[in-house]
C-alpha cells in the first residue's frame, strides 16, 4: 500500500507541482518552524512559552526516534526515485538515508500548529492548520523522502506532544521545567549511544530550554501592545540571536561545538533577548 501511494506521487511529478510542493515542504523545514516559534515566543508571553516548550521537545523526540529506529528512506530502499532539490532553505540532497521514521516535518508542524490553535482559539486556524499539515505531508511523499507511515507517526506524535504540554500548562504549570529537564537528560543519554548531527542539535536546544528558560521566567516583562514596540522586539531579538550565530561560525568542526553552538543560540534567543527587552522597555 505504501509503495502504491509513493509511486502515485512519483507518477504526477512535473515542474509546476515541484514548485508548489517545494513551497509547502519549505514551510515544514526545521529552521522555518523554529523562526516562527521564536517570533511568537517574543510576542506572545505565556502562550509563546507553551509553544516553545512544545516545539523543542517535539523536535528532540523526533530526532531521538529517528536515530534509534534508523528506518531507510523510500529512495534509499529503492521504492521510488528521489526528486533532487537543493535551495538555501529546502534541500533533499543532504538528508540522512536512515532517518525516515517518524517524519520531522509532520511532527514539528502538527505540534506547533496545534499548540498555537489551542492558545489562540481562532476558528479559522482550526481550518487552516489541518490543510497546511496535509499539504506538507503530501509534499514529503511527492519528493520520495518519507513513507506514509512515517508521516502518520509524526502527525500522531505531534498531537500527543501538543496535548501533553497543554495539560502541563493548564494543570501543573509549576512543574513544567522539571518535565523539560527530564526530557533533556534522556536526550543527553541517547546522544552517547547515537551521536548524530540532528540529535546533537535538538538535544542542545532542549538542554538550552532546561537551563535558560527558568531564568527567563524570573524576568517579569509583558509583551507590549503597541505595534512599533512589538516590531522593535523582533529587531532586537533577531540582532541578539544573529550576533551569537555569527560568532558560532568561528567554532571548529565537531559534534561538541555543534552542541555548544545551538545551546548558546537558544540562550541568546530566550534569556539574552528577554534581558534586552527589559533593558529597552520593549
Amino acid at each position: 500500500m505504501e509503495q502504491a501511494i509513493l509511486q502515485f506521487f512519483e507518477s504526477i511529478r512535473c515542474d509546476a507541482l515541484t514548485v508548489v510542493f517545494g513551497i509547502f515542504s519549505t514551510l515544514g523545514e526545521g529552521t522555518v518552524v523554529a523562526g516562527i516559534v521564536i517570533l511568537l515566543y517574543w510576542l506572545w508571553d505565556e502562550a509563546g512559552e507553551q509553544l516553545l516548550f512544545t516545539a523543542i521537545s517535539s523536535c528532540a523526540l523526533n530526532s531521538s526516534l529517528k536515530a534509534t529506529v534508523a528506518r531507510p528512506r523510500p529512495y534509499a530502499a529503492g521504492v521510488v526515485d528521489l526528486l533532487k532539490v537543493d535551495t538555501p532553505i529546502f534541500s533533499t540532497t543532504d538528508l540522512g538515508d536512515t532517518l525516515s521514521f517518524p517524519s520531522g516535518h509532520a511532527q514539528a508542524t502538527t505540534s506547533a500548529l496545534l499548540a498555537a490553535d489551542m492558545r489562540a482559539k481562532k476558528w479559522w486556524l482550526w481550518i487552516l492548520s489541518p490543510l497546511l499539515v496535509i499539504a506538507i505531508v503530501c509534499s514529503r511523499m511527492y519528493f520520495g523522502v518519507h513513507y506514509p507511515t512515517d508521516l502518520l507517526a509524526g502527525f500522531l506524535l505531534g498531537i500527543a506532544i501538543a496535548l501533553f504540554w497543554q495539560l502541563i500548562f493548564r494543570h501543573a504549570y509549576r512543574l513544567r521545567f522539571y518535565f523539560l529537564m527530564g526530557m533533556a537528560v534522556c536526550a543527553l543519554v541517547l546522544c552517547f549511544f547515537f551521536p548524530g548531527k540532528d540529535l546533537i542539535e535538538m538535544t542542545a536546544l532542549l538542554s538550552g530550554g532546561a537551563i535558560f528558560l527558568p531564568f527567563v521566567s524570573l524576568i517579569r516583562h509583558e509583551a507590549p501592545k503597541v505595534w512599533w514596540r512589538r516590531l522593535l522586539r523582533v529587531v532586537v531579538g533577531g540582532a541578539c540571536a544573529g550576533a551569537v550565530f555569527g560568532l558560532s561560525l568561528l567554532f571548529p568542526e565537531g559534534l561538541a561545538f555543534k552542541f555548544l553552538k545551538w545551546f548558546l543560540l537558544f540562550g541568546a534567543a530566550t534569556l539574552g533577548a528577554r534581558l534586552l527587552f527589559k533593558a529597552f522597555r520593549l
